[in-house]
């Protein structure tokens, strides 16, 4: 259900300029797209005409929109007024929707109170000389009004002789300070007081919070590293008053080896570090305006000084030639257009995964600033009580804490401290100096009309994803009374136009309709749409009826248009460019791809030449753009990528490339390492290399047009000078590349893995893997690793991201006792993709006695439930191959019927997500080992002809290592066995290959088997076959392969021993078992049951005593707790 929080009226710019007033618009912060019933503009005497080539909206005779069909739709160019430009979305029978612009028309006071009552001249001037982009200014405002906040927040005095002497590069001369005690500990860390330095060049400032001075040097050697390596420039000087923390051995030894020269200022003179002191007065000044302003608490020092020091930074100074430190700094023109009122209220959007289903979506926070990590804002959750981030946002700009409390709005959680009116700044600074600054503005008087003026554009603004990612500003809508009256007003705007009830269709009854072939309720196209990957068919066809079924006709209850539609309203607001028109008309994408083009030319992956030097034949090979957000392991979005790719499907054999072969690591390999630095307490890292295939080396001579967007139009080509994304040889070049440069350091390959490395000096050793640009380095010493990683760093374009916590897409939580490797993350994205987050999980994958082959008389599913029943086994697929070897049953037999499902097998595939639904954080958990052993052992196991259809048998095995699963396989033989010995004989061969292959890897690292590998089998005649060479009638047909396992088991590779079946691990993996059984399988596979399944103690020890021959069962038994 999407719920309206506010009705009123809206104008929207037509073709000639003229107004169209649109009533009874409803704001629905859930929609992505704003839509227009075609119905009420008709209701409100304006007429549609539709027809095959387009639209038009007149009124009267006079046309005032007109429309361009496309995809089903017509686009309507237009603007709202002191709203966002882009297109309306129409269908013929449903609606409009217009995209946002990025430039937003805001009044000169509320720019002001936005950029934290900077001077009002002084921002008009710098929006008038384009020193801010994303918003502008209201033409003929008026007389400007008074700032009381102003007035009571700042107190100018007369300034000391301005020094003449200014830096004249970055860095050259960095002024700092500290400031404090505050009265009050900030609210956010405790902190009391705020360090600040300025780059004398830029007069580019930052702020860092700290508890106590003896934190400053710390700040310092991190602050010098971060600006360095952002600017490329060197500290040179540094200035400061003479503070006892800057006066420490540890500061003053760091500044001696980094060369940095150290200037003092005279004892009680505070005028000589002038720059610094005046800095903190400006920042203190701000605070304590927009503190008032916001009728805040004084704990809220930190975040007042933090956004009154980024305001700041983007403010033209007359010093700095009408520049802002900002773009001195950077070089570009600051956008401000995510800048709102300091301590507004605002609604942020909860997570799905945060919230249960009748939750509300959206939570109270207070705006405290602009996130420097993302393009999201940062907000004061008042339910949460903690600083969080959040790129959907609706602000209230009118509205403070004070206001939003008063009315008595409902919130789930605590309130916050009430403000009180002592200033927390008084005292907090010295007597400064304005050495190199310029004066503030003098205060203008208290006007009694400020109070209107603050209430002027008090309406709640959307923000977006779309907002957070482009940087653009928030749509206006119209004021939002409080929850109980805009319900009454929906409730009568409802009771206005009669309601048709309409059956909610659930998801599975779509199915059944799909299936059985029945009519729907809704039109829909003949074209099989392709939703968003984010959106599958599952959750658009849910929001769809939610749609149909909740909303009124006079406010989009018609929308049984084309499903573009559908996609319009719910493909979120952040989503990549569609194309390079669309990409080169968003900031954010425009400097994504500059990026990308300036780390090819760093790279010198190309060169611009003329076509006739092209060889003759030779085809010249395309590119294209692709854009994709990067995301944190939270899932948040950590920055817009741009990526140019060659169109390899161009490349010929033997023309454009030879050999394209690249390994990757194996899983198996993979969890042996972590299960070393379990057992052993190693330390394992991850790093990762950036545009890891740029660095390849070309063999051929190759050929590209120039990037899509950026050519010069000389007609030139690009000759390609190394690998580039997208060409078919471009991962083994890259791979050859890091090959190289291991070799250079000493490394070893591996026999077992080739993307599995080895450095051993004497008792120094150190292993690495290596999957595509991700690399793992587990090493017994720290000196060995740091030397790795610098090697790495001055070889390759490297990004160090310390003890690994997230790989390949699994999450990897380590304690005291050991390390857990789990997919919750995964399975969460994978429910909600599928629309089955609040479905009820279930016990066991599959029920007991499943049959794939069952209903053979049921027909087939149709294509578009198809597409959705393979997409669900690929993602079961990667799970079931990374941490989840529970459900590998299920996958290997669901699979078979890949290209012919049936609902069957969709209802099938729905339950084991249900399954993984009950413990999404189950997982392989690798324990320590007090003795720092590392022990193999395997299990197989193999039905009897299990497939109904082909009457062939699987074969199932696993290897554990100390108790938990890094290798398994469930997989159909390829012959027909003729008794249950044969079968087992089978997959015991296929166990004993894989034991042999670990048995050698774990020997490469340094963990020779003792003995042979320990293999447990429940069938005693197998056992009897592999030991001894006997031939017989029953026998004798087998083919010679299988006869390796008596080569291995003679060669005491391998050790074969008996278990009982209901201790057999691989169980699991050849039948659907009762969920007691399979609790007990799991717990010998290292993973913790599900839910309420056979609790750990209750499913038997295995305990190796001997590594040659024999083995002790601990069976338990509840009277005396176990017996041997």
């Amino acid at each position: 259900l999407l719920q309206a929080i506010g009705i009123g009226t809206i104008t929207i710019k037509g073709k000639e300029g003229e107004l169209v007033g649109v009533k009874g618009v409803l704001h629905v912060p859930g929609l992505a797209a704003n839509l227009l019933s075609c119905s009420q503009l008709a209701k409100q005497g304006y007429i549609c005409t539709f027809t095959e080539g387009g639209c038009t909206v007149r009124k009267g005779e006079a046309v005032v929109m007109e429309a361009k069909l496309d995809k089903g739709l017509y686009l309507v160019p237009a603007c709202v007024p002191n709203c966002y430009k882009g297109h309306m979305v129409c269908s013929e029978e449903a609606t409009c929707s217009t995209r946002w612009r990025q430039v937003e028309t805001v009044s000169p006071e509320l720019l002001h109170l936005r950029m934290g009552h900077a001077g009002k001249q002084q921002l008009l001037e710098c929006v008038k000389k384009g020193e801010l982009k994303g918003v502008e200014v209201k033409e003929g405002a008026g007389q400007q009004r008074k700032c009381p906040d102003c007035t009571s927040g700042k107190l100018p005095r007369t300034s000391f002789p301005i020094s003449s002497d200014h830096a004249s590069t970055p860095l050259e001369l960095v002024h700092t300070d500290v400031c404090g005690p505050m009265q009050t500990p900030d609210q956010e860390r405790g902190s009391r007081y705020f360090v600040t330095f300025l780059d004398d060049f830029s007069r580019l400032s930052w702020v860092i919070l700290v508890k106590t001075k003896d934190e400053v040097a710390k700040v310092f050697k991190r602050w010098i590293r971060y600006v360095e390596r952002e600017s490329g420039a060197k500290v040179k000087v540094l200035r400061s008053d003479r503070g006892g923390e800057y006066l420490g051995k540890e500061l003053q030894i760091f500044l001696e080896e980094k060369g940095i020269s150290h200037q003092l200022s005279v004892p009680y003179t505070p005028q000589q570090n002038g720059a610094a002191e005046r800095l903190n007065r400006t920042l203190t000044d701000l605070a304590r305006t927009i503190l008032a302003h916001a009728e805040l608490d004084n704990t809220w020092w930190g975040a007042a000084v933090q956004y009154a020091n980024w305001v700041k930074n983007r403010m033209g100074s007359k010093g700095l030639g009408g520049k802002s430190p900002y773009s001195l700094w950077t070089g570009k023109v600051p956008n401000v257009s995510m800048a709102r009122v300091w301590g507004c209220m605002a609604q942020y959007k909860v997570p799905d995964q945060q919230r249960r289903k009748l939750d509300p979506k959206a939570q109270w926070g207070i705006f405290l600033g602009v996130s420097e990590r993302s393009k999201a804002w940062v907000l004061w959750s008042v339910a949460d009580q903690r600083v969080m981030e959040s790129r959907d946002v609706i602000f209230h700009e009118g509205l403070n804490y004070k206001g939003w409390k008063e009315r008595g709005a409902s919130h789930s959680g605590t309130s916050i401290q009430d403000p009180h009116t002592a200033s927390i700044f008084e005292g907090a600074w010295e007597d400064p100096g304005d050495e190199g600054e310029e004066q503030q503005e003098e205060p203008e008087p208290a006007d009694s009309n400020h109070e209107e003026s603050r209430e002027t554009d008090s309406t709640p603004q959307p923000a977006t994803q779309a907002d957070a990612h482009d940087d653009q500003p928030e749509q206006h809508v119209p004021s939002t009374p409080s929850r109980s009256s805009w319900q009454e007003l929906l409730d009568q705007q409802l009771s206005k136009t009669p309601r048709t009830p309409m059956k909610r269709v659930t998801w599975e009854e779509k199915l059944r309709r799909l299936e059985e072939g029945e009519a729907t309720p809704l039109r829909r196209s003949a074209r099989i749409s392709q939703p968003p990957e984010r959106f599958t068919p599952g959750h658009i066809a849910r929001m769809h009826d939610h749609l149909v079924s909740d909303l009124d006709d006079c406010m989009l209850a018609d929308m049984h248009g084309h499903e573009y539609a559908l996609d319009v309203c719910l493909m979120g607001q952040v989503h990549e460019p569609r194309s390079v028109h669309e990409a080169l008309n968003r900031p954010e994408w425009v400097e994504s791809m500059h990026e990308e083009l300036e780390s090819h030319k760093v790279n010198g992956s190309f060169e611009l030449v003329d076509p006739a030097v092209v060889p003759p034949g030779l085809e010249v090979l395309r590119c294209q753009w692709v854009w994709k957000y990067k995301h944190n392991p939270d899932g948040t979005v950590e920055r817009p990528k741009s990526r140019l790719v060659v169109m390899g499907n161009m490349q010929k054999l033997g023309v454009h490339y030879e050999e394209v072969y690249s390994p990757v690591g194996k899983h198996a390999t993979l969890r042996g390492m972590l299960g070393i630095s379990a057992a052993l307490k190693l330390d394992i890292h991850h790093m990762d290399v950036k545009t890891a295939f740029l660095h390849g080396d070309l063999e051929e001579e190759l050929y590209m047009r120039q990037p899509p967007g950026f050519d010069d139009g000389s007609n030139r080509v690009c000759r390609l000078k190394r690998s580039i994304y997208g060409l078919k040889q471009a991962p083994r070049q890259w791979y050859l590349k890091f090959d190289e440069a291991l070799m250079d350091f000493g490394f070893e390959r591996s026999e077992c893995d080739p993307a599995l490395y080895h450095f051993v000096r004497d008792e120094e050793r150190i292993s690495l893997f290596l999957y595509v640009d991700d690399l793992l380095l587990l090493c017994s010493s720290k000196v060995l690793l740091d030397r790795v990683k610098d090697f790495l760093s001055s070889r390759l374009r490297m990004k160090d991201l310390g003890e690994v916590k997230y790989y390949l897409g699994m999450q990897i939580e380590r304690d005291e006792s050991g390390i857990l490797i789990h997919q919750e993350r995964y399975i969460l994205n994978m429910l909600q993709s599928f629309g089955l987050s609040e479905a009820n999980p279930v016990r066991t994958p599959l029920p007991t006695g499943f049959d794939v082959h069952a209903y053979e008389d049921e027909p087939l599913l149709r294509d578009e439930l198809v597409k959705l029943y393979q997409s669900i086994m690929g993602s079961l697929m990667y799970a079931c191959t990374t941490t989840q070897p529970q459900i590998a049953f299920a996958v290997s037999q669901l699979s078979k019927v890949a290209s012919c499902p049936k609902m069957f097998h969709l209802q099938a595939a729905k339950r084991v997500l249900r399954y993984l639904k009950g413990g999404v954080k189950s997982g392989i958990f690798f324990q320590t080992q007090p003795q720092y052993q590392v022990q193999l052992v395997g299990f197989s196991d193999a039905d009897y002809a299990g497939d109904s259809a082909s009457r062939k048998s699987h074969s199932r095995y696993v290897f554990c290592l100390n108790g938990a699963a890094i290798s398994w396989q469930s997989k159909r033989q390829p012959v027909v066995a003729v008794s249950t010995t044969e079968s087992e004989y089978i997959s015991l061969c296929q166990c004993i290959q894989e034991g042999v292959w670990l048995r050698r890897l774990f020997g490469e690292f340094g963990h020779a088997h003792a003995g042979g590998v320990p293999v447990f089998v429940d069938n005693q005649s197998a056992i009897a076959l592999a030991q001894n060479a006997c031939l017989h009638g029953r026998t004798k047909h087998m083919q010679v392969r299988w006869h390796f396992i008596r080569e291995m088991v003679a060669a005491g590779e391998v050790i074969l021993q008996w278990c009982p079946t209901n201790r057999q691990a691989a169980d699991i993996l050849t039948n659907s078992l009762p969920f007691e059984r399979h609790g007990v399988c799991m717990t010998l596979l290292g993973m913790q049951p599900h839910d309420d399944r056979v609790p750990a103690a209750d499913a038997g020890v295995l305990v190796l005593l001997s590594l040659a021959d024999s083995m002790l069962w601990v069976a338990p038994t509840h009277e005396q707790g176990g017996v041997v």
